[in-house]
């Protein structure tokens, strides 16, 4: 296995273990703890498919997109339009699970813009990437 091969598969499994995180976090009904794990998740798995096309990705931010749509640009399936659109809904959420902000003249928490219904649905988007993942990795050999 090669050098982009194994960061390809390491990101995968932290992907996972953000997954598993991210359900704890749910449990105790730590939402916004959730959401920024189930980010994670999501950014790990794409780094993880990007390396299996040889090609490094280390800090990314909201540039993610752009990079995997680089990435895999000659062999484009339909499924990686769902990707790209879930890697941007959770750009809206890459700062505001973590930190506090301004919404319309106030000062809000993570806690207070994100509730269950916001990490129930950023759970289905991240195993829904996973999946996408999961699926190219095992093509390649990696997983």
């Amino acid at each position: 296995m090669v050098f982009y091969e194994k960061f390809a598969r390491k990101y995968f499994e932290e992907a996972e273990k953000d997954l598993k995180r991210a359900l704890r976090s749910i449990e105790f009904e730590d939402y916004s703890e959730s959401v920024f794990h189930l980010q994670q998740c999501v950014g790990k798995a794409v780094k993880a498919m990007i390396g299996a096309k040889k090609k490094y990705v280390y800090n990314h931010g909201p540039m993610l997109g752009t990079a995997f749509s680089e990435a895999f640009s000659d062999e484009w399936r339909n499924e990686f339009d769902r990707v790209l659109d879930i890697i941007g809904w959770f750009t809206g959420y890459y700062t505001r699970s973590r930190y506090s902000f301004l919404l319309r003249g106030e000062v809000v928490s993570p806690d207070e813009f994100i509730d269950r219904e916001v990490a129930e649905e950023a759970l289905k988007r991240a195993r829904e990437v996973l999946g996408v993942a999961r699926r190219y990795l095992a093509k390649k050999g990696i997983i």
